[in-house]
């Protein structure tokens, strides 16, 4: 029975000359579908070399590709007389499989078929597509690096799931400069700090020197002139899930089946070179991170604690020693020197001060208020906090020392003080904190702030919570579970379960109305988020009018909500809008949310719009119609603005004429 398909290129003219190339190639975009692993869909293609024409696609899911499909795609592809109306002299396809099941059939039609490993106009095809697709050039592979194999790939991949799975970042972070004492050092690589500490980012930034470390840290908000400054660009490893590398890593992962920590821990090390120029490492730098990571995979805590450590590692050449260094920890620098790199003092350190007067008046009571304002300028006003101490009488206040001095300290100092604390005093809530507040991962943290909730309620006993209930802020031995309970609430919400969270939000303004930690405007939206709007009116009208945006847009989300969109709701909407237009920004996905929120903010400010949205977004999301509402309003509100301006444009005109 005859083949129709090729029937139908017999009567085709034949250009002996021509050559195509193609075969099955993968398309340059991911395609996530819920409960299911992103992939890039298959697509038969085929492309005249000689005149550059390309011929129809149709994608298909990885499991459907197929030779019958590329046949057609083929043939398709010949007759079609806008793009060919011929068949070629020769076809040059891209896996040997698919060149022996067509050239049984294509030999009696006159065209010749190979395979070949590179197709340069498929290629530059695929590469066209991508920068149509993406709006940038593709972004350079691993095996573009110099030297660089398959063989130095699976070193290198094989090292970083041993990093990536000793997590690294729960004993390191961004603040512990490393110094790469030996072995020899490829340039821009003497320094590096560990990412992940905050559960966003994971990997490792280089840096060239000290000074080149510092000045990522004051230009953070401008990585640009970072990279310009840095000379040769900096380096960085990073790791994120497949459709985060570049598609020629993914492609070269799958293909070779390369193995990795993870659905989130595929590794790309790279150098940023400024205005979005990338380039990749050769196989020597290549071989240097791979014994990095192994070096710092393998490091202990005691290693770590001592600042200055060797480690002899097996490698894909050998076994290479590396000694490894943490400069600020062997030589901490001083505060001076830290403010003039742009480090601000924790304002938790401001605390000791707090703890000190409160030792020196149960040691000293005053008689009067006048005895205790007498008392307070002789003993400390004028006197900088390390200038007063006041011998620590319990355990509890000697594990809390320390945890002021590691509210004052970065990186490694921060874990030792913390561990030291919990050494002396199990019941140190705030030793918990800190060691939760550098746990990247969210259950583990759940974990340590659950801890540090329970050990505040054992230092302070039953009794206080009945007592001093609705003044915890204000005395200090109480803070540090306030910020244990808190931590907690994040974390449960973090982890879904929201109810919890709303229970310990609740708690706290019972134990603080003053509020001084923010809760309310966290816990109005979360229970927006559960339908219950009766007990979130209540929270915001008991601290009535506020001018934040957090209170504003949480009463017009609540008055949507019972009212739809009435005179009232739209009222509260334009007040809420008058107060921060920002925060629409990002309820209608013009704006992303930040990975991490700005430490401060002012009145109006795009960095409170983040708060805010941060906060609010999915009890916005949780209404029905509320997103569409709000960008209806957005719309009505910009076509008065745009009629207001010109009627002002008109009356000018009149004036001038």
């Amino acid at each position: 029975m005859p083949n129709l398909q090729i029937e139908r290129l017999k009567r085709l003219p034949r250009r002996a000359h021509e050559t195509w190339q193609g075969g099955w190639v993968r398309l340059p975009s991911w395609v996530n579908e819920a409960g299911g692993k992103p992939y890039r869909p298959w697509a038969p293609m085929w492309i005249s070399v000689q005149r550059d024409i390309v011929g129809p696609t149709e994608s298909y899911p990885p499991g459907q590709r197929d030779y019958a499909k590329a046949l057609t795609s083929l043939v398709q592809f010949a007759c079609d007389p806008r793009r060919a109306g011929y068949r070629p002299g020769r076809l040059e396809v891209n896996e040997s499989a698919l060149a022996e099941h067509l050239l049984g059939m294509l030999t009696e039609v006159g065209i010749e078929v190979v395979c070949r490993d590179g197709l340069p106009a498929l290629d530059r095809c695929l590469a066209s597509l991508a920068e149509h697709m993406t709006g940038r050039p593709p972004l350079p592979g691993a095996l573009d690096g110099t030297g660089v194999t398959v063989e130095r790939m699976l070193a290198f991949a094989e090292a970083a799931g041993v990093f990536f799975r000793a997590a690294v970042w729960e004993e390191l972070c961004d603040e512990d400069l490393i110094e790469i004492v030996s072995p020899p050092v490829p340039s821009g690589l003497g320094f590096a700090c560990v990412l992940g500490a905050g559960g966003h980012t994971y990997g490792l930034g280089f840096f060239a020197s000290r000074e080149d470390y510092w000045r990522l840290h004051r230009l953070l908000d401008a990585p640009e002139a970072h990279y310009a400054a840095s000379g040769s660009g900096a380096w960085s490893l990073f790791f994120g899930d497949i459709t985060e590398i570049p598609l020629a890593d993914a492609d070269l992962w799958e293909d070779r089946d390369l193995p990795v920590a993870g659905e989130n821990a595929y590794p790309c090390l790279v150098c940023y070179a400024g205005r979005g120029k990338l380039r990749r490492p050769d196989a020597s730098t290549l071989a240097f991170v791979e014994g990095l990571l192994r070096a710092l995979a393998a490091a202990t805590a005691g290693e770590i604690d001592t600042g200055r450590w060797t480690r002899r590692v097996v490698m894909a050449e050998g076994e290479q020693e590396f000694t490894l260094a943490l400069p600020d920890l062997l030589e901490p620098p001083t505060h001076q020197e830290l403010f003039r790199q742009g480090v601000m003092p924790d304002r938790l350190a401001m605390e000791r001060m707090s703890a000190q007067v409160d030792r020196f008046f149960a040691e000293h009571p005053a008689g009067s208020i006048d005895d205790a304002n007498e008392m307070m300028r002789q003993q400390f006003v004028g006197k900088s906090a390390d200038e007063i101490e006041f011998t620590p009488r319990t355990d509890i206040e000697r594990a809390q020392d320390l945890c002021y001095q590691a509210f004052d300290a970065r990186g490694r100092r921060q874990l030792q003080l913390a561990r030291q604390a919990i050494e002396i005093c199990p019941d140190c809530a705030d030793a918990y904190v800190i060691l939760a507040e550098r746990m990247g991962d969210v259950e583990k943290r759940r974990e340590l702030y659950a801890k540090a909730v329970e050990a505040g309620q054992r230092s302070l006993g039953e009794e206080r919570f009945k007592e001093d209930a609705g003044e915890f802020w204000s005395m200090t031995d109480t803070r540090p579970y306030m910020r244990a309970r808190f931590g907690l609430a994040e974390c449960l919400d973090a982890l879904g379960r929201t109810e919890e969270a709303v229970g310990h939000y609740q708690a706290l303004l019972r134990l603080n109305p003053g509020d001084n930690q923010g809760v309310r405007f966290i816990l109005v939206p979360k229970l927006i988020q559960l339908g219950h709007d009766g007990p979130a009116r209540k929270v915001l009208d008991e601290y009535g009018d506020s001018p934040m945006a957090a209170a504003l847009y949480g009463r017009a989300l609540l008055t949507f909500r019972a009212e739809r969109d009435s005179p009232a709701a739209r009222e509260a909407l334009r007040q809420a809008r008058q107060a921060n237009p920002h925060v629409a920004d990002f309820f209608l996905g013009q704006e992303d949310l930040p990975p991490s929120l700005p430490p401060s903010y002012t009145l109006g400010s795009r960095e409170e719009a983040m708060i805010c949205a941060t906060e609010q977004i999915e009890a916005w999301q949780a209404t029905a119609g509320a997103v569409q509402w709000l960008a209806g309003q957005e719309k009505d509100a910009a076509k008065r603005k745009r009629k207001r301006q010109a009627t002002k444009r008109r009356r000018d005109h009149r004036k001038r004429h």
